[in-house]
C-alpha cells in the first residue's frame, strides 16, 4: 500500500483487518488494527491454546485489556500475552463473566514488534475453553 494510501486510510478512521490463527477448536472472528489498538476476539480458548496475531507493520505496545465474553469465563483461568513465548503482560484472570480486566505490569523489553515478526501471542493457561475480546494499545 503506498503511503499516500495508509494516510488516506488513517484519516478515514479505517481499519485494518489483521489475520490470526487459533491453535485449537475455537475461532478468532474478527482481529483489526484501528485508533491506536489492535482488537481482537477470540472463542473457545482451551487449556493451553494460543492465538497468534499477524503484525504486518511495526508498533510498541503500551497497555492491554482484555473483555471477558459474556458466559465465556471460566474458574481459575487466565491469559497471557506474549512476544513469542515471553511474556508482554502479567496474567489476566478470566474467572469473572464480562469482566474488564487490565495487565498489572507490562515488559517494556517485549513490547516492540517489528513487521512481520507475527509473534504476538494470547496464550491460555490450563482449564475449560474460554473466550473474549482483548485490545492491545500501540504507538
Amino acid at each position: 500500500m503506498a503511503k499516500s494510501s495508509i494516510a488516506n486510510w488513517r484519516a478515514s478512521g479505517g481499519a485494518l483487518d489483521i489475520s490470526a490463527t487459533h491453535s485449537g477448536d475455537g475461532t478468532v472472528p474478527e482481529c483489526v488494527a484501528q485508533d491506536g489498538k489492535i482488537i481482537c476476539d477470540f472463542t473457545a480458548l482451551g487449556s493451553g491454546e494460543t492465538v497468534t496475531i499477524n503484525t504486518p507493520f511495526k508498533f510498541t505496545v503500551y497497555d492491554i485489556v482484555l473483555v471477558v465474553g459474556n458466559g465465556e469465563n471460566v474458574t481459575s483461568k487466565t491469559l497471557t500475552v506474549k512476544n513469542d513465548s515471553t511474556a508482554l503482560s502479567s496474567a489476566m484472570s478470566m474467572a469473572t463473566d464480562k469482566a474488564r480486566v487490565a495487565t498489572s505490569t507490562l515488559d517494556e523489553d517485549q513490547a516492540v514488534f517489528d513487521v512481520g515478526d507475527n509473534d504476538l501471542v494470547l496464550t491460555s493457561s490450563a482449564h475449560a475453553d474460554g473466550g473474549g475480546t482483548v485490545y492491545i494499545y500501540y504507538r
